[in-house]
C-alpha cells in the first residue's frame, strides 16, 4: 500500500500514514509490529482489510481504456464507494481540526490514529467490494475526475445551477408524490436527466467527455470529496 498526504494537515495526520504503513510491513514481517500494537484501535482488522484490497486487483482486474474516457456506470460506482467512505470518517473531522497545529503527541493520538486508519481501510474495503471495484480502478477515476475538474472551461453559471437545481427539485417532489404512475414518474426521470445534461452541454462542444462527466456528477464528487483524506491511497 502507498501512502502520502498534503503538507500542511497536521503532524499527527501524518502519524496516521505511518501507523498504516506499519501495520501493512507486518503483514510480511511475521506480525512483529503487530504484536507491539496488538489490538489498538483495529489494527488487526485494518491488516486484514488492506491485503483484502489488493486481492480486489485480481478479483476485479482493471485496465484503464485507451481513451482514457471514464463510464458513467464506473463513475456511479466510484461516487458510492467514496460517499461510504467520507460517512465513515465524517466523525473524525472534528480530530482533524483539533489537532490541526499540534506538534507532539502522545500514546493516545496514536490509538485514535489507528481507529481512524482503521475505518478509512474497512470502509474502502466494503465500498470496493459491492461495487465489483479494484484499487486500481477507483483511483484511476479519481483522478481522471481531478484532471476533468482542473480542465476548467466556462462552465455553466451559478445563476443556470440554480436554476437547474430547482426545476430537478420540483419534478424530483412530483416523482415523490403518491398516485404518480410508473409511467409518470419515467417520464419526469427523463425530464431530470435532460436537465442535468444541460449542466454539461453549457461547458461547450470542445469539452472533453470526462469533463462532461464531471460537469453532469459535479454536486454529487463534491458531497463526497474526501478532503484531508483523498490522497491516502490503498492499494
Amino acid at each position: 500500500m502507498k501512502t502520502w498526504a498534503k503538507v500542511g494537515i497536521g503532524c499527527l495526520v501524518v502519524l496516521i500514514l505511518c501507523c498504516i504503513i506499519g501495520i501493512v510491513v507486518s503483514i510480511y514481517s511475521g506480525g512483529k509490529i503487530l504484536s507491539l500494537f496488538g489490538g489498538l484501535g483495529g489494527a488487526k482488522q485494518m491488516a486484514a482489510d488492506v491485503k483484502a484490497i489488493q486481492n480486489l486487483d485480481t478479483q476485479y482486474p482493471f485496465t484503464a481504456p485507451e481513451n482514457g474516457n471514464v463510464e458513467e456506470s464506473r463513475l456511479q460506482a466510484y461516487i458510492a464507494v467514496a460517499t461510504g467512505i467520507k460517512t465513515a470518517m465524517e466523525p473524525y473531522e472534528g480530530w482533524i481540526k483539533t489537532h490541526q497545529n499540534h506538534e507532539k503527541g502522545n500514546w493516545k493520538d496514536v490509538k485514535e490514529a489507528l481507529t481512524m486508519s482503521a475505518a478509512y481501510v474497512g470502509a474502502m474495503r466494503k465500498g470496493l467490494d459491492e461495487q465489483k471495484m479494484s484499487p486500481k480502478e477507483y483511483h484511476w477515476i479519481a483522478a481522471k475526475m481531478r484532471e476533468a475538474e482542473e480542465e476548467g472551461g466556462p462552465g455553466p453559471s451559478e445563476a443556470q445551477k440554480q436554476m437547474v437545481d430547482g426545476s430537478v427539485q420540483v419534478l424530483q417532489q412530483q416523482m415523490d408524490q403518491p398516485g404518480t404512475t410508473p409511467e409518470a414518474k419515467a417520464q419526469l426521470q427523463g425530464q431530470i436527466d435532460k436537465l442535468k445534461a444541460t449542466l454539461a452541454e453549457g461547458s461547450g462542444a470542445e469539452a472533453s467527455p470526462n469533463r462532461q462527466l464531471y460537469l453532469k456528477y459535479a454536486s454529487e464528487l463534491k458531497a463526497c470529496d474526501l478532503k484531508e483524506f483523498r490522497d491516502i491511497r490503498v492499494e
